[in-house]
């Protein structure tokens, strides 16, 4: 009987080894495939929030964004469908967002307000699903240099999205040339949005993010953005600025924040050899 033990051990051995290599295997494609689908979200939410915007300054009266609002809706279109090929934990909340994008796509002859709720709603279950994708598996553990994650997902890309309302709210404002009161008081809710998740992200960044040069870089641009706002939309019921300048004024900010995603997934894909 010990002879078959002694016989068994070193094939028990083997297959307990062959097990933990093909689990850890199967994690670490999990692991590849969620930092995938950050690089797929990131890219599908700047895109969405763009189209929200020049969408709605084409609703509002500026026929001169119409060319925009046609390049960025064939580019969501291929995002989109590139997306839902994806293998996912989560297919039936990619398919929901394509179904959510069918709809906010048909802008023609629509009320900008009901264009900015169907565009809010797709946006935020995307932001939803970043979250989702991150919270799954904790792509910082055990890397301490990876720590700084936690604000990059839920204050930084908040942040960008108060940013990208208030350049789609705005951008129609311009194209009018008018506001009402009511359009007045989200702007400002959105300007006291803006700057409170911004100083808590570059408060809790300024200690963790390796790139201070760029981390000055976003919090200028985002500073510029709440200015911009003050100067020209809060003050007035009648703006002057063009609706195309003010929505290039809000994606700089927009960019510059995207541009910390982008940084956090590097280091993501460096720590874990994606």
């Amino acid at each position: 009987m010990s002879e078959i033990l002694l016989l068994a051990l070193p094939l028990v051995f083997v297959l307990l080894v062959a097990l933990h290599l093909r689990l850890r295997g199967r994690r670490r494609r999990h692991l590849h495939g969620n930092i995938e689908q950050l690089q797929v979200l990131r890219a599908l939410l700047a895109d969405l929030q763009r189209h929200r915007g020049l969408s709605n300054g084409l609703l509002c009266g500026d026929k001169s964004l119409r060319q925009e609002v046609t390049s960025i809706c064939d580019r969501l279109d291929r995002s989109i469908s590139n997306a839902k090929t994806l293998g996912s934990t989560h297919a039936d909340t990619w398919q929901s967002l394509a179904r959510q994008w069918q709809e906010a796509r048909k802008i023609q002859g629509r009320d900008p307000s009901v264009n900015l709720i169907a565009h809010n709603r797709i946006i935020s279950d995307t932001i939803f699903l970043i979250e989702d994708i991150y919270a799954e598996k904790d792509l910082s553990a055990d890397h301490a240099e990876l720590g700084y994650l936690v604000c990059i997902w839920h204050e930084v890309v908040q942040t960008a999205e108060w940013s990208g309302q208030a350049r789609a709210l705005g951008t129609g404002i311009a194209a009018r040339r008018q506001s009402s009161a009511d359009q007045r008081v989200r702007l400002r809710f959105l300007h006291q949005k803006i700057t409170e998740l911004s100083d808590l992200a570059f408060e809790h960044l300024a200690q963790r993010f390796s790139d201070k040069r760029k981390l000055d870089a976003c919090r200028e641009a985002v500073k510029g953005l709440l200015a911009s706002l003050e100067r020209e939309l809060l003050t007035t019921d009648k703006p002057s600025i063009e609706a195309k300048q003010y929505f290039d004024q809000a994606t700089c900010a927009i960019n510059e924040l995207f541009g910390l995603v982008d940084c956090a997934l590097l280091d993501l894909k460096r720590v874990h050899g994606a």
